[in-house]
C-alpha cells in the first residue's frame, strides 16, 4: 500500500484522493464522448456531470456519517478526507442526474445508458485508491490470495494501516508486529469487477441493447450482486441493518429488486411500442 503520495509539512496528498480524481476524469471523458456521439450538447452534459460529481461526493459523505455515526465524533466523520461510501455517491449522483435530465426534457433511460459504463470505470480507479490507502479491507485469508498491510507510524504515533490497527485492537497480532495478517484483497476484487463491468457494458451489451435503459439496469444488477458477494469477504467496520448483513448488502438487495422491477417495466413498454409500430431507438 502507499497511502500518502507526498507531504509538505503537515499537509498530505493521499493516493486515495488522487485515484478518485483520475476515476472522475476518466468517467467524465468517456461519458461526454458517448453523449456527444448520441447528439447531446457537450456543454449541458458537462455541466450535468460536474454537478452529479459534487452531489455524489456529498451523498457519499452523508452515508458515511450515517453508517459510522456511533463510532466517531461528528466532526471527524465530516472532515475526514477518506470518509466516503460508494452507494451514497451513486444515489446522490443518480438523483441529481435524473432531475437535470427531467429539466432538459431528455429521455432518462437513454441518458442513463450513456453514462452508466463511466460510473463503473470511475469505480475501477477509485477502488485502486482503496487498495493503496488500505481501507475497505478483507477478512483474514489463509490462501495465496492474501495480502499483508504494514504498520504505519508518523512522528512516533501509530496511525495504521487500517487492517493492521483493526487486527491489533482485536488482539490478533502483537503490539510489536511489523505487518498485518494476510487478508482478502477485497479492494482488488471490487476494482476488477468494475473494470469487467465497464468492458462488458461498452463493448458487448451497448451495441446489442434491445431497449433503452437496458445498459444502466444491467450495471445496477451487476454492481449490486458483486457488491453483495464481495461484502462477505470484507472485515472493515461498515455498519449493519439486519443480523448478518452489512449496510451495503442491505442497499444491494433493494437496488437489485428495484432494477429488476424497472427492467420488467421498460421491457413491457418496449414490447408495446413495437406492437404499435413506433420507431425504436438504435444504440
Amino acid at each position: 500500500m502507499w497511502p500518502i503520495l507526498f507531504r509538505i509539512g503537515d499537509f498530505e496528498v493521499g493516493t486515495f484522493g488522487l485515484m478518485v480524481a483520475i476515476g472522475f476524469f476518466a468517467g467524465y471523458a468517456t461519458a461526454v464522448s458517448r453523449a456527444i456521439r448520441a447528439g447531446y450538447p457537450e456543454e449541458k452534459i458537462s455541466n450535468m456531470l460536474i454537478l452529479c460529481l459534487v452531489m455524489g461526493v456529498l451523498g457519499a459523505k452523508v452515508l458515511h456519517v450515517i453508517v459510522y455515526f456511533n463510532e466517531s465524533t461528528l466532526s471527524e466523520l465530516v472532515f475526514s478526507r477518506r470518509g466516503l461510501v460508494f452507494y451514497g455517491g451513486l444515489i446522490g449522483g443518480v438523483l441529481t442526474g435524473w432531475w437535470i435530465v427531467w429539466r432538459n426534457g431528455w429521455n432518462p433511460a437513454e441518458v442513463a445508458d450513456l453514462l452508466a459504463p463511466s460510473v463503473a470505470l470511475g469505480e475501477f480507479f477509485g477502488r485502486i485508491g482503496c487498495l493503496l490507502n488500505g481501507c475497505c479491507f478483507g477478512k483474514i485469508c489463509s490462501n495465496p490470495l492474501g495480502i499483508r498491510f504494514p504498520r504505519i507510524e508518523y512522528k512516533g504515533e501509530l496511525i495504521g494501516s487500517d487492517p493492521f490497527y483493526h487486527q491489533l485492537v482485536h488482539g490478533l497480532i502483537p503490539l510489536d508486529a511489523a505487518q498485518s495478517l494476510p487478508v482478502y484483497p477485497t479492494q482488488a476484487f471490487s476494482s476488477l469487477a468494475a473494470l469487467a463491468t465497464f468492458l462488458f457494458l461498452v463493448y458487448v451489451l451497448f451495441p446489442r441493447r434491445s431497449f433503452k435503459g437496458q445498459v444502466a439496469l444491467t450495471y445496477l444488477i451487476l454492481y449490486s450482486v458483486c457488491r453483495f458477494l464481495i461484502e462477505v469477504f470484507r472485515d472493515d467496520p461498515r455498519g449493519s441493518w439486519f443480523p448478518g448483513l452489512s449496510t451495503s448488502q442491505g442497499i444491494s438487495v433493494g437496488v437489485l429488486i428495484a432494477a429488476i422491477g424497472m427492467w420488467i417495466y421498460l421491457k413491457r413498454q418496449d414490447h408495446a411500442a413495437r406492437k404499435d409500430g413506433a420507431p425504436q431507438a438504435q444504440p
